[in-house]
């Protein structure tokens, strides 16, 4: 007993293409840096710069421009947010302190990953010092952080 029709099955060869295709694309994508399957954590400073992590590096970007990238020796799992003038990070087992350039100032255990959750439960969101929240979106392939204000800070293609 045959499934699919010969007409089916021609369909669906068809169809195979386009998705092999948007498949290598976006293997080659992810492979250059230019989209990211997921993100650490995101921040923004009093000067508006926005800090998004990225992989193993955390990317300063000024009016949507890349301008600097911070690779805290954190590995590629951690969570990162603004205090101040210093970034925090955890990886679960340690807490880092960098200021803004990515020098390291401190770092010590993270006791029972405390820091960790308290910086997962606010991974998508970061609210600033001046109480304007920020929200980071990620749908297929396509990231957006805006202000509460609807402002896009940084945009992948798809949006």
């Amino acid at each position: 007993m045959k499934i699919l029709t010969p007409g089916s099955r021609r369909l669906m060869r068809l169809l195979a293409i386009p998705a092999l295709l948007v498949f290598l694309l976006t293997g080659i994508a992810v492979l250059r840096g230019t989209i990211a399957l997921s993100y650490s954590s995101m921040a923004v400073d009093a000067e508006g710069r926005l800090y998004l992590g990225r992989g193993d590096r955390i990317e300063i970007y000024e009016a949507g421009t890349r301008t600097a990238s911070i690779a805290p020796k954190a590995g590629k799992s951690y969570l990162f947010t603004l205090q101040g003038e210093e970034l925090v990070l955890s990886t679960g087992k340690t807490v880092i302190t960098l200021d803004l350039q990515g020098n390291g100032i401190d770092q010590q255990p993270d006791e029972n990953g405390t820091v960790y959750q308290q910086l997962k439960a606010q991974k998508g969101t970061f609210t600033a010092a001046d109480g304007t929240v920020y929200t980071l979106r990620h749908e297929m392939l396509a990231t957006e952080v805006t202000a509460q204000d609807g402002t896009v800070l940084y945009a992948e293609p798809g949006w």
